[in-house]
């Protein structure tokens, strides 16, 4: 039996049938589950869900059916018996931790996790260049760390992306395109495991560069049709150099690697796979790969603003990707994500803290600046998404990080190993 209840009373054990939202809209990869953890209540909490049906008869709360009889006060029933019976009630969970300050708690930590990441990066595509056995246990390590990061606080690493300046594509590509793909993973809800394989598939799936001459890599110009069919072969190179060494990884890691520049419309290579042909995960990829070239500073181009990037690709919505899938990565990654510099409509200058991923134009904010572009002695926090109606604050324009005349890093809680 179905029944409408307010998510503020659900409990773990009732199942929930329906939350009344898209897919794309809702935290869960499907529409019904069983309660077993209060988290699962938080999130639909926080995406903004006040009511969701559930379904009575495969419901397990406790009780009779469960094995575990209710109290029922009977007549006679001592004082001190009643006391007992809300004394062993379990206690009242705790109040969860305020979002920014649990991103900035995690900032060290992915750090650290991105810095070893990185420097396998680096191994690996040297590996491949001097036709050396890859070490797969090292790259599985360091994406198990990254998935253990973005399970922590999914924008965490995605943040240190834009915080930190690196100079070398080559070795950045790779491992910024497995953290978007990984912490837009989790914002589909998929497993840990998968969230593993995808984080592998995402490492390897540029390798077959290497096999690519560098005068094409670094063309600035239009790349004729020959270098273009050579640049396209890239992929199907990843894949070979993963079966040639013969890596004991999971067949949708290949999958990734080769198939990540299909297109739902069969305009990709290098099979020109349309629709549901492509592997979901290679999807995750291929958007990560497109947002991450697009943001990152080239030889040859300035990188965009993350919030032109993102009105690129939600261009792409119904040819190159499926629009739910553009939807959901452009709830994951954020409009304005942590790090960016805006102008507010009162003229004052603020950093984005905190991407709130139900209310993607009303970020946690710290006000810097005033607005004549005097840096404040203590920054202001606001949390954009909780203001009254009257004078409320919000975005202007998105101030690009030469002209905002200071490092926007320094209001996040970074290590020194973390720092740009």
């Amino acid at each position: 039996m179905l029944k409408k209840m307010p998510t503020t009373e659900l409990k773990v054990g009732m199942f929930v049938a329906d939350v009344g939202r898209k897919w794309f809209n809702h935290p869960w990869s499907s529409k019904s589950r069983l309660l077993s953890d209060p988290a699962e209540i938080k999130e639909l909490i926080d995406y903004g869900i006040d009511e969701v049906y559930i379904d009575t008869e495969r419901s397990k709360l406790p009780g009779p059916a469960g094995g575990r009889k209710p109290f029922v006060p009977v007549a006679g029933t001592s004082a001190p018996l009643r006391k007992a019976a809300v004394q062993t009630a379990p206690p009242p969970a705790a109040a969860a931790p305020d979002p920014v300050s649990m991103l900035e708690a995690e900032l060290p930590k992915a750090a650290k996790a991105y810095g070893k990441a990185l420097d396998t990066s680096k191994a690996l595509i040297a590996a491949c260049y001097m036709n050396k056995r890859i070490e797969v246990s090292e790259v599985q390590e360091n994406v198990d760390e990254l998935v253990e990061s973005v399970t922590r606080n999914q924008d965490a690493l995605s943040a240190l992306i834009k915080l930190r300046r690196f100079d070398d594509y080559t070795y950045t590509h790779c491992l910024n395109v497995s953290v978007l793909s990984i912490s837009t993973g989790k914002a589909l809800g998929l497993s840990q495991e998968d969230l593993r394989i995808l984080g592998m598939g995402t490492m390897f799936h540029d390798l077959g560069k290497t096999r690519v001459p560098a005068y094409i890599l670094n063309q600035p110009g239009k790349l004729t049709d020959e270098e273009f069919s050579v640049m396209r072969n890239h992929a199907a190179l990843s894949e070979e150099i993963i079966r040639e060494q013969k890596l004991d990884v999971d067949e949708q890691v290949v999958q990734v690697a080769r198939f990540h520049h299909e297109r739902m419309d069969g305009s990709g290579y290098p099979d020109h796979l349309k629709g549901e042909q492509i592997p979901r995960l290679a999807t995750i990829c291929g958007l990560s790969d497109v947002y991450d070239a697009l943001t990152s500073d080239r030889v040859y181009h300035k990188g965009m603003l993350p919030h032109d990037a993102l009105k690129f690709i939600y261009g792409l919505r119904g040819t190159h990707f499926e629009p739910t899938w553009v939807d959901r990565f452009v709830q994951s990654v954020g409009i304005y994500p942590p790090g960016s510099v805006v102008e507010l409509n009162s003229g004052h200058i603020a950093v984005v803290i905190e991407v709130i991923h139900t209310s993607l134009l009303n970020p946690v904010i710290k006000i810097v600046a005033d607005p004549k572009g005097r840096i404040m002695g203590k920054p202001r926090l606001v949390h954009l998404a909780s203001q009254t109606e009257g004078n409320a604050l919000s975005i202007n324009k998105v101030i690009p990080p030469s002209e905002a005349g200071f490092d926007p890093s320094h209001y996040f809680n970074l290590t020194e190993a973390g720092k740009p």
